[in-house]
């Protein structure tokens, strides 16, 4: 097992340790927290979730943004969870998020495969052009389809952002009705 493998499983641990002896707003406590809060927990899940590649730069810096939202993703919904169950504490969230982190990077890597085959950059020609391309004869019924969609398509928004507005309406009424309450 790498050693990043076992500083990602410990950092949660050490976040904890670190919230639990040294003193409130003392910077290295401040500095190990934040990084595990905002680095660590994504980390292990898209790790674990991701099959591994080779060192393009691309995928590096996909897998660091990807890392970072799932990070603060899963620290405030943790966060939400113990507010609302009314047991928030500094300590209760870095455990709740320490044990799963701990969990997914000692966890082995799950076994994927990936296309492996070397995308054109955006600002290249594609490897093939369209009239390179087969293309197989249109179908009646895909034709018949295609004819439809935009109206359906528009028809589907429309129901979607009426059912949005009729949500909107609602939370609205029932924040006024507890504010006057």
């Amino acid at each position: 097992m790498s050693p990043v493998r076992w500083g990602l499983a410990l950092s949660g641990w050490a976040a904890l340790a670190a919230v639990a002896f040294l003193p409130e707003a003392y910077v290295p406590r401040v500095i190990v927290t934040a990084a595990f809060l905002l680095a660590c927990p994504g980390l292990a899940a898209v790790r674990w979730a991701r099959p591994a590649w080779a060192g393009q730069r691309a995928v590096i810096v996909e897998t660091a943004v990807l890392a970072l939202v799932v990070s603060m993703s899963l620290s405030v919904l943790v966060a939400e969870a113990l507010f609302l169950s009314g047991t928030f504490s500094v300590r209760r969230t870095l455990l709740a998020l320490a044990v799963p982190t701990s969990v997914l990077a000692l966890l082995p890597q799950r076994r994927g495969s990936r296309d492996r085959t070397r995308r054109a950059a955006p600002d290249q020609a594609p490897a093939t052009t369209d009239a390179e391309r087969v293309k197989p004869p249109p179908r009646q019924e895909d034709a018949a389809r295609t004819v439809d969609a935009p109206h359906k398509s528009a028809e589907g928004v429309a129901s979607a952002l009426a059912a949005v507005a009729f949500a909107a309406r609602r939370l609205a009424a029932a924040m006024m009705a507890g504010t006057r309450g």
